[in-house]
């Protein structure tokens, strides 16, 4: 399932959400990936620099995805 899916931006928290519900706007949904809040819940520390978050979707709609960048 995971091969199946593309990132289509990396960046702050903020933005990729902004990102998904712009392409929510447009009929897709997508899958935010949010390495710090995911370390958290499993007990790892990462620096609170790395505020990075990426936004995947289907690999089968990511060029109409590719629009809203």
């Amino acid at each position: 399932m995971a091969k199946d899916y593309i990132v289509l931006f990396s960046g702050s928290n903020i933005e990729a959400g902004r990102i998904l519900f712009d392409l929510e706007e447009i009929g897709i949904r997508a899958v935010l990936r949010d390495q710090q809040t995911s370390a958290a819940r499993s007990g790892f520390a990462i620096p609170a620099t790395a505020d990075e978050a990426q936004a995947l979707v289907h690999r089968d709609e990511h060029e109409k995805a590719k629009s809203i960048l």
